[in-house]
């Protein structure tokens, strides 16, 4: 049975055996889902891995709750896009980067509340945050892979999340169906404005507009912004969450560690677009 994968070593298509559903191609390369419960296609030289003390962390403080005006906003766009579009047949989503696979189970849940069926797959480069997701969430399919080389067929996924994370390059929309979905949770100016005043010398708003990928056409967006009372160690796990973390030194996280945040700003453009069925439409 033919699957969407493709062969970490050939890049050839990969068929499903289904005796014992690991995966091979025409070359006879062969892969198979791992005792711990996810796949691996091939490792990044140098992922960005937390450590266990980080990953306890930032999950404790998704699991509270934190980002929940940003989840709703997710959630009732994306909806309202479904609403319109489904055919009874199972989604194909992608969450890119998906971390231990927070986002994944939000949605899962939100999503079937609606009677949405979806087929979920995780991908990142993190080892450690596979295991934990899929200990978590074995609902989903989590692959440990290069992020700029996805092991996927072009057109493979309805629907696709980046959830505070840039998007570079083609390589994520290559894989997203024609007439697919695109969320994007981006951060907006204001987000941890608190927090950033450590890491940068004289701070200044710029502008947040957030454009819309090519190939794809807005249906929705909204600016989601509120303010938390947290302690410097929940703040500075915010911080890890961002890809700025790597400004702040072992000084600038202690002068975080030891402040405190009454109102620390969050401020996140939620974006859900569509990918045109015929490549050439917005040329």
């Amino acid at each position: 049975m033919k699957s969407h994968y493709l062969c970490p070593v050939c890049q050839a298509p990969m068929s499903i055996h289904e005796a014992s559903q690991g995966l091979h191609c025409e070359n006879k390369h062969h892969l198979d889902k791992n005792e711990q419960g996810y796949w691996v296609f091939s490792q990044a030289k140098k992922p960005h891995i937390d450590s266990r003390q980080l990953m306890r962390a930032k999950r404790f403080l998704l699991e509270s709750g934190v980002f929940e005006p940003m989840l709703a906003a997710v959630r009732n766009q994306l909806v309202e896009a479904l609403a319109v579009s489904q055919n009874g047949e199972p989604l194909a989503h992608l969450d890119f980067d998906c971390g231990e696979g927070f986002f994944l189970r939000s949605l899962a849940s939100a999503l079937s509340e609606h009677d949405i069926e979806c087929q979920q797959t995780g991908v990142g480069e993190a080892e450690n945050a596979m295991f934990a997701a899929a200990k978590s969430h074995a609902d989903a399919t989590y692959i440990v892979s290069q992020l700029k080389v996805l092991p996927f067929a072009d057109n493979s996924f309805d629907l696709i999340t980046l959830v505070d994370k840039p998007l570079k390059g083609k390589e994520l929309l290559r894989v997203l169906k024609p007439n697919g979905f695109f969320v994007q949770v981006s951060p907006g100016p204001r987000h941890l404005w608190q927090v950033k005043e450590f890491l940068y010398n004289g701070l200044s708003e710029k502008n947040g507009d957030v454009s819309v990928p090519k190939g794809q056409h807005l249906l929705s967006q909204e600016r989601i912004s509120f303010k938390l009372d947290m302690s410097g160690e929940d703040a500075l796990t915010l911080l890890e969450m961002t890809p700025y973390a790597w400004r702040a030194s072992e000084k600038i996280k202690r002068q975080i560690l030891a402040a405190s945040f009454a109102e620390l700003e969050i401020d996140f453009f939620v974006s859900v677009s569509q990918k045109f069925a015929d490549e050439t439409a917005d040329k």
